[in-house]
Parts: structure tokens; sequence; C-alpha cells
């Protein structure tokens, strides 16, 4: 008797075993719905705060990718687990995704290493976390679009890390900003003068200076009498956040100065503007590398902004060109007001024009740098732009535009030579209009004055503060109208105080105007005779109209609130839809293995169907091919002749079922009981369907013709938990295989079937495939058929729809059964389907046969 105690001992460990096997890759299969459930409720958070119910800041954007990051890294490394490590190119197409995730975030990516100096033949977009967007974007006009683009290079983030760390620079850094208070005027200038101080002492490395000498050299021998510009092309700067003017630029640099001028761009990160501008959209510092630009100077005749889409009045169809005599930079700094031109997109004929008086211009100096000469007194009423001009810029911006497939504010200037060359292209933040639906009689205000041009719509109210520089910064009250002569650095940093903003001199190209528009200050330019107003007056700023009324009229600035969306177009709304792009369609929807492909997956979703289907599969695969069954589980006891072997792997089964079986009502299976209900509705069939002599003939020729093979699949089984089953149906001559969970968690929740063979020949086990696809798709289900096999599948539904889906399924089961002997034709085919329908309560469609 002992040889029989230790067989049985021995079939209790192995039965042990491989029941804790199959526990484990179970733990592993809900891990990957865990995490797959996880992902999907923050993409759907991200698609509702996308359509503009919610406030949201970048901190709240940064989060959810982390989260997403996290869930998706577990998601793939927990199937790669289940799997065996077979779908290690899904990581790969993750962090492809990922990468391009990380383009569209103001410095999300880590530096990667590249050459110091980079030429701007060698350049496009694609390069813009190595070299910053400015850079990207004129390698990209210049190589991929054939557009004039000044000869130069780029000096990359790689070359800037370098600096940073062999200076110790970056903790340092990031331990001043950490003490700063972004409301304090006082400690944005204080602690920017510590950083910008501790950049210019710092040594440039030999290896670095050595490289930007070199490329100078490269560039004067290509330009010999050419003068140098430096420009900021920061990791983040002109994308969707603009950071206009907010970085310094550096005109006709000495080539013996270069050096000091590549320190003091890098140190222009760390302005109080800068600091501000990057601290209130909650971007981290130490993400925004500082790439610099360095091109031939033009010796600019003319030059201005073109906005291919006027940026307050989206409806007009229109291009808004703005320019001044001499260098561009007297323009968007709002030192003056500009021409303006607006020409129509479809034929680029001048719609209408404003010619300002342009007094001064701003000129290259003999020896290095800028100077300040006047124009003529007969010329500063002319035009600064010939028609011929005008539509050739035109022509130049809507080809961009065309490219980039979104409009574009776009600088550009044309040399002494007449040349035209494309200096800077970035994305132009719209203002889509809404007709205002709360009309106000501004009959009952007092007006004070008009004119100027609408910077940015709105209203705004409060007492008149009047700032000539950036000292006078620090003392303006919450809520006041700031008053100004001209724009000046610094104005960013009291945008989120201020209720409205009114110039004597600017434009809708000004720096100030794009931050403006972005802070969504209401802001007019150009309004003439401000010294009318005293520090301390009532006022409300209608910029909307161009008008200043007398004292605070709340009505006027709540009608004016809706008149255009509010997050339509601003920049953190704009990267959170372009990020949505990446993350939340669903591309990936047939399971072939043509398409079904890690590299198909287009977005992070994509990967969470291709992962959450491949696990199912796993788990099909796995746990079909165990043998020795009859040591596993214990048998369902029922009024259906069905050997039943269940196997539950979420509690101890012998305490159950001490007997060895356990009884329909004992079934402790969400899913197995919602089947097993629809199977006990129809009940064992007490004949089999009507039979011909072909079909008899077919079933007799299938018995002899089939090998019995060996193995669990021959029997019938089901793995279960509360809220999961797998379950191996052996009907006659063919198999079943159905997979269900049904929890609370609607993204967790899904049915699958594998439905194949039959006892009758192959057309009637391919009749009965066609009739089962017909019924389970009316009822709800995906299904795919090749032949006589059949796969099924449904998901992301509610545990309730979960369960009735599984207690029809049960029911066709058993009206299904050995039915491919009764499919002789086509006809009986479809009799049996709308038999079935009418069983399960559903009427035929519509031009059906009833």
């Amino acid at each position: 008797m002992n040889w029989l105690k230790s067989l049985f001992l021995s079939r209790r460990r192995f039965s042990d075993e491989l029941i804790k096997s199959i526990q484990e890759k179970f733990e592993h299969f809900l891990k990957i719905l865990d995490c797959n459930y996880r992902v999907l409720k923050i993409i759907s958070d991200m698609e509702e705060k996308s359509q503009g119910e919610y406030l949201f800041d970048m901190s709240y954007i940064q989060n959810s990718r982390t989260e997403i990051n996290e869930g998706m890294e577990q998601l793939i490394a927990e199937l790669n687990i289940l799997s065996g490590d077979r779908y290690r190119a899904l990581r790969d197409r993750y962090r492809e995704i990922n990468h391009e995730l990380d383009m569209l975030m103001a410095g999300g990516a880590a530096i990667e290493k590249d050459d110091y100096v980079v030429p701007f033949d060698m350049l496009g977009r694609e390069r813009a976390f190595s070299v910053g967007s400015k850079n990207a974007q004129l390698g990209e006009l210049k190589t991929n679009l054939g557009l004039p683009v000044p000869d130069g290079f780029a000096i990359s983030a790689w070359a800037y890390k370098r600096f940073v760390e062999a200076n110790y620079l970056q903790e340092k850094i990031t331990d001043k900003l950490s003490r700063i208070d972004i409301k304090s005027y006082s400690d944005l200038v204080a602690i920017g003068n510590e950083i910008r101080a501790m950049v210019m002492a710092s040594e440039i490395p030999s290896d670095l200076s050595d490289a930007i000498a070199a490329a100078f050299v490269e560039l004067k021998k290509r330009n010999p009498s050419a003068k140098i510009a430096m420009r900021s092309s920061a990791i983040g700067e002109d994308t969707l956040f603009s950071f206009a003017g907010q970085y310094q630029s550096l005109l006709n640099v000495p080539p013996e100065k270069a050096l000091d001028g590549y320190r003091s761009i890098i140190a222009s990160k760390f302005t109080p503007q800068a600091i501000y501008y990057y601290l209130s959209h909650s971007l981290a510092e130490s993400n925004l590398a500082m790439s610099v630009g360095c091109t031939v100077m033009i010796d600019a005749a003319a030059a201005g902004v073109i906005y291919t889409r006027d940026p307050v009045n989206s409806e007009s169809d229109t291009i808004l060109v703005s320019s001044i005599f001499g260098l561009g930079k007297y323009l968007v700094d709002g030192t003056l007001t500009p021409d303006t031109f607006l020409l129509s997109r479809n034929d680029g004929r001048i719609v209408r024009s404003q010619i300002s008086t342009k007094a001064v211009c701003l000129r290259m100096s003999p020896d290095g740098g800028t100077v300040e000469e006047p124009v003529p007194a007969e010329r500063q009423n002319l035009p600064s732009l010939q028609d011929a001009q005008l539509k050739r810029i035109a022509e130049y911006a809507l080809k961009i535009e065309n490219h980039y497939r979104t409009p574009q504010d776009i600088e550009w200037a044309i040399g002494t030579n007449g040349q035209i060359y494309i200096l800077q292209s970035r994305p132009l933040q719209i203002l889509r209009s809404k007709p205002t639906t709360r009309p106000v009689d501004i009959n009952l205000f007092r007006q004070l004055a008009s004119g100027g041009m609408t910077v940015c719509p709105g209203a705004g109210a409060g007492p008149v503060y009047k700032a000539s520089s950036a000292s006078d910064l620090a003392a303006v009250p919450d809520g006041s109208v700031l008053m100004a002569a001209h724009p000046f650095p610094g104005l960013i940093t009291i945008m989120e105080k201020v209720s409205a903003i009114v110039t004597s001199v600017g434009s809708l190209a000004s720096h100030m105007a794009t931050l403006a528009r972005e802070y969504r200050v209401p802001t007019i330019a150009g309004m003439q005779n401000l010294e009318r107003f005293g520090n301390g007056d009532l006022v409300t700023v209608d910029a909307t109209e161009c008008v200043i009324y007398a004292d605070i009229q709340n009505d006027l600035v709540e009608a004016r609130k809706p008149e255009f969306d509010f997050f339509e177009d601003i920049g953190i709304f704009l990267i959170l839809r372009q990020m949505l792009d990446r993350i939340a369609p669903l591309n990936l929807i047939g399971r072939g293995d043509t398409v079904f492909k890690p590299e198909n997956c287009r977005t992070l979703h994509d990967i969470t169907r291709f992962a959450h289907q491949k696990a199912m599969e796993e788990m099909f695969s796995r746990i079909l091919r165990i043998d020795n069954q009859n040591y596993l589980g214990v048998t369902l006891k029922s009024k259906i002749p069905l050997k039943l072997t269940i196997i539950y792997i979420d509690r101890d089964i012998s305490q159950m079922a001490p007997k060895g079986f356990i009884t329909e009502e004992q079934i402790d299976s969400a899913p197995m009981r919602s089947f097993w209900a629809g199977v006990m509705k129809v009940g064992w069939p007490s004949a089999p369907p009507p039979v011909d002599f072909k079909g008899f003939a077919g079933v007799l020729g299938t018995t002899l013709s089939r090998s019995e093979e060996a193995g669990f699949s021959e029997n019938s089984f089901a793995i279960l938990s509360r809220n999961y089953m797998l379950l191996s149906l052996r009907m006659g001559f063919h198999f079943s295989t159905i997979e269900a969970m049904c929890s609370e968690e609607i993204s967790k929740n899904y049915i699958r079937m594998h439905f194949k063979d039959g006892g009758a020949s192959l057309d009637r086990r391919i009749r009965r495939i066609r009739l089962i696809t017909e019924v389970l798709s009316r009822v709800g289900f995906e299904c795919h058929s090749r032949a006589d096999f059949l796969d099924t599948v449904v998901s992301y539904l509610d545990c309730d729809m979960i369960a009735s889906l599984l207690y029809q399924l049960g029911r066709v089961t058993i009206l299904t059964k050995q039915l491919d002997m009764a499919l002789s034709s086509d006809e009986v085919t479809l009799w049996y389907t709308h038999d079935i329908l009418k069983k399960l309560g559903i009427e035929p469609q519509s031009g059906e046969t009833k």
C-alpha cells in the first residue's frame, strides 16, 4: 500500500505545483489588466481636460505623463514576463512614441550626445531637441523647402551641457531658483543677477571653444565679408511656448567677441522675465538647454514679421505683414509702430494698409553692434515695402504654413541687395472669436480715449498704474491697468497681475503682443495721449473695440469674457491636444497577423490594446498546453451531461469541495455563473438536429480520419477566480475556448471566444461559423473567422453587460451544438440563424427574411 500512498502524494504535489504555476501566470495577467486600466483612466482624464471645461497647468500634463509612463513600462514588462520576453519590439516602439511626446514638451527629452556645432545644412526639424526649435526650423526651411535662409551653424544643447557640467553650475542654479518667489519682482532681479554673474565668470572648456572658433572660421571662409548674428535657440523656445523676447540676440558680433557672446546668451536664461516665463509655466529650467544660432548678419533695408493668419481675427482669411526700415529689432521690442499690411490669402492683393511714421531705424555699426540712425524726413511716411516684395514674402509665408500645416509667425529681412531672407518661423497662436451673448449698452459709459489696435481682445478694469521701465514693476498693484509709452523688458512678470495693458507705441507683431495673447491679457497698442491719465484713475479698457471708459464697468468686462474660447489655441492647451494625438487614438483595431504587430502601434493606446490582446492569447496558449488534467481541480455536478473539471486559482478548492465535486449553486465565479446560466436556460438537447445522409457521412468520415490527440483540451475544464473565467469546452467534435473578466473596472472587462472544428464536412462547419458570426455580431461581439475557425471578442463594458453577453453566449453554445451536421445549404443556415435570433429575442434586421 505504500506505493499507492506514494503515488497519491506525488500526484498531489504535481497538482499543487501546477496550480501554483497557473496562479503565478494569472498574477502577471492581472497586473497587465491593472496597468491597462490605470493608463486608460489617465488618458480619459486628459481627454476630458482637453475639452476646455477644466483648468490645468503644465504640472498636470507632466504628472499625467509620468503616471502613464510608469503604467506603460510595467505593462510591457509584465507582458514580456508572461510571454518569455517575446515582445521586446513593443518596448522599442513605446520608446519611439515616448520620444515624440518628449519633443512636444519644452525640454522634456534628455540631452542626447551630439556635435558641439552643427551646420544649418545638416539640420531639419527633427533635430529640435538637439539645437532648439529656432535653429532646427531654419535648417528645415533651408534644406527641405529651399527657402532663402542666412548661412550659419548651431551650437548644440550638448555643448551647453558640456559648459554647465564643466563649471558645476546646475546644482547651484537649481538651488538659487528654488528660493525665488516669482510674484516678487525684486526676487527675480536679485536671483537672476547672481546666476548671470556666475555664468559670465565661468570658463568655456577648451574643446568647446575650439569647436566654436573653428565653425566661425569655416563660416567666414564661405562668406568673407560677412558679419555675424548670434541668437538664442533654447530647447522649448519657438514651440507652442513662444518664449518671445525672453532670451538674448546679439547683432553684428565681431569674431573676437563670439565666445563672450555665447556666454552672454546662456546668461540670458536668467533675466527676471525669462525666469518668470518658464517658472510660471511650471517648466523646469534644467530641461531648457540653451542652443545658440550663429548666422551671417543681414544688413537689412527693411525687416519685419508676417503672420499667416490675423491672430485676433482668424476668420478674415488674410495675411498680416508688419514692417519697418532697417533691422527688425525696433519692431519686435516695441520701439516703433510698424507699417501694417493685410493681404488676401487667396490672391495676394493688398486688402488694407496702414503706414506709420518711422522717424528712426536701426542699422549695423561698422565697429560691431548696431546704431540708431534717423530716417530722412521725406521717407519717414513712405511704405517700408514695395508691392512686389509684399507678394513675394506672402508666397514664402504660405509655403511655410503649408509645410507645417499650421499658421506661422515668421520673422524676415530684406537685405540692401533686395534679397529676402527668412530669419525665424514658429507656430502662431490664434484667438478664435465667439459671438458674445451678453450685449451691453455702451452709451451709458463715459468714453475717455480711443484708437490704437487690438493686441489681445477682452476687457479689464482697475486703477491706472503708469510704468516707464522695469524698475517700476515691483510696485504694480494686483488688478491694475498698466499704461506705458512703449513695451520694455520685464512686462511679462506682471501679466498675471494686471487686468489690462495699454501702450502708446507697438503693434500686433511685437514680443509683448505675443506674450499678452499667450497670457490672455486684454491689450491695446498704439493708443495716443495716454498722458491724460494719472495713477489711480479708475478705468475700464475695452481692448476688443480699442476704447477706454471711465470707472469700473463690470458688465462690459463680463460681456467681453466669452468673446474668444479661453482655451482654444493657448500654448499649454495645444500641447495637451497634440500630445493626445500620440496617446489617445486607437488605430490598432483588427487582430489579423499582418496588422497586429508592435511596429503598427502608432499611439500609446495602440500599445495598451496590443498588450491586452497578447496577454489574453498568452493565457490561452499557456493554460491550454497543460497535460495531466486529472490531477487538478474538482468536477462540476450538473444536470448537463458534460464532464467539466474546475480549477480555482484564488482559493483552496479542497475546502469548497471535500468530496471532489461542486454543484451548480456553488459556482463562485461571476463570469462562469452567467455563462452557465445561459447553458442551463437552453438545457442539453434531447436529440441532435435533423441530419441528412451527407451530414451523417461527414460525421463518420471525420471520426475515421481524425486521430485522437492526448492533451488537456480533450476534456472540458474551467480555470476560475471570482472575476475571471477560462473555459475550454469539448462538445462532440468541436472545441470552444471562452475567456472572460467581469469586474467593477470597465477597462479590465472582456469576453473572448475561440471556436474550432465540428463533426460534419468542412462546408457545413464553415456554414456554422457563418451562423455563429452573424448571431454574435448582432449581440455585440467583434468577430473574425477563417474557414471553420472563429475568433470573437468584446471588451470595455460594465459588469452587468458582460454578464448579459456571457448569458447569451451560453445559450448560443448549446443552440449550435452539433448544428453543423444539419446545415446542408445556405438556405437552411439562414433559417437556423433567424430561429436562433428569435430565441434570443433579437428581431431580424430590415431586409432580412423572417
